[in-house]
């Protein structure tokens, strides 16, 4: 079954990309960590890389669209592999090995510490 490429959240405030350029073209090899495409975000010009090996059957964007993180760009499988190119049933990369998760960056509201810590009681150094 055929692998979706998703538009990633390439910065932390990302919501879109512009894809400026493929670098791999469909039926080029693709090893896991190759560089896909070039990829502008909000605040750079970034590598989209495959999260899984096959072969790149299809472009699902041209160059110079912009993509919502999350939608489809691209399709990695078998060579000769038909693409399920319905977003909704194809597997996301990297589903083959193990469920995604998306890993939290350092600067994530989770991983912060409170931007103002709580104060502490007004008579808390009357405690008995």
């Amino acid at each position: 079954m055929a692998t979706t490429v998703v538009m990633e959240a390439l910065s932390p405030t990302m919501e879109e990309g512009r894809l400026v350029e493929w670098k791999k073209q469909p039926g080029d090899a693709v090893a896991v960590g190759d560089v896909l495409a070039e990829v502008e975000t909000d605040k750079a010009v970034m590598e989209l890389v495959a999260r899984a090996a096959g072969s790149l059957l299809q472009h699902a964007v041209a160059p110079g669209s912009t993509v919502p993180v999350g939608n489809p760009v691209a399709f990695i499988g078998q060579p000769g592999e038909r693409v399920n190119a319905d977003p909704a049933t194809a597997a996301p990369a990297g589903s083959d090995a193990q469920a995604t998760q998306p890993v939290p960056h350092a600067n994530t509201p989770s991983s912060m510490p409170p931007a103002h810590p709580p104060k502490p009681h007004p008579r808390a150094w009357e405690r008995s």
